[in-house]
């Protein structure tokens, strides 16, 4: 084989190999029809429209994703395990087109406010599925004050991350209740930088006097188990329309909507882009 050809050939075996690295991991792309919504409340027009668009991505992806499917397993396992979250495929909108927009005209829960406007946007997305591996250099670890508390006590949580991150707590009651302890309408910053330990409740919020995360059995119940969960993300990425700072703890709602939700925010983030740990703990009731 004469020298250039000989070049030609290493050169296609190159292309062939690096090219079938890029592809590893990643399904084929699916055209779905999405839909996403924004209230003009608050907002500008603007910003309701670019809202609406990023639901209607989210829409796209839990479509292409299996979203749904995802949270009825993590529902059954939640019921066996407090380690609920497993590889949840990750997808992006590589194109859009057909963006049709309609303005709807909604009363208001008040009768003496004016209607409330909402933008929608209906359109086509083509979505690519991915199937990522964990960075391995980013984790964190999470440590409570305790195990086992009795009714009034306050767990206290210690996280520490091997990068600079944002964090997200949640919380599985032991009456199938799902709440994100982390951020909160105390604590609203939930950036930790690498290698720091930071405090849930802050160190110096408890020693104002403050408490705000205080656990108690089920009534009639002796003993119950929950479990928390710890949401590390490479970059701050809300859990879109579920955390309302404005009250402490509200609940997402019942284990399989709650999950569906998380599935359906995790689904926007890279397996390698989020790290995460858990833990379980006991609560006794007080003897009287």
């Amino acid at each position: 084989m004469k020298q250039e050809n000989f070049f030609i050939v290493f050169l296609l075996i190159i292309f062939i190999l690096l090219t079938s690295n890029d592809a590893s991991g990643q399904n084929e792309a699916q055209w779905v029809t999405c839909t996403g919504d924004a209230a003009i409340q608050n907002i500008s027009s603007e910003e309701a429209k670019i809202i609406a668009l990023r639901k209607a991505r989210i829409d796209a992806i839990e479509q292409v994703c299996g979203v749904s499917l995802q949270a009825e397993t993590m529902v059954r396992d939640f019921q066996l395990a407090g380690d609920f979250i497993h590889s949840i495929s990750y997808g992006h909108v590589v194109e859009e087109k057909n963006k049709k927009w309609d303005t709807i005209t909604m009363p208001a829960e008040n009768p003496n406010d004016p209607p409330v406007l909402i933008y929608k946007v209906t359109m086509k997305a083509k979505v690519v599925s991915r199937e990522e591996k964990p960075d391995p250099s980013f984790k964190i670890s999470l440590k409570l004050n305790r195990t086992i508390f009795q009714s009034g006590d306050e767990v206290v949580f210690k996280i520490k991350a091997t990068q600079d991150c944002y964090l997200t707590i949640f919380n599985i009651g032991a009456d199938d209740t799902v709440r994100i302890l982390f951020p909160n309408f105390f604590e609203k910053d939930n950036f930790i930088k690498k290698a720091a330990s930071i405090q849930v409740p802050e160190k110096t919020f408890q020693k104002a006097g403050n408490s705000y995360i205080k656990v108690s059995t089920l009534p009639g119940h002796k003993k119950n188990s929950e479990v928390v969960k710890v949401i590390a993300t490479k970059q701050r990425i809300d859990f879109i329309d579920e955390i309302d700072l404005s009250s402490a703890f509200s609940p997402i709602g019942t284990p399989k909507m709650a999950l569906t939700k998380l599935a359906r925010w995790l689904s926007q983030i890279p397996v390698s882009e989020r790290a995460e740990a858990a833990a379980v703990y006991t609560v006794e009731a007080v003897e009287k």
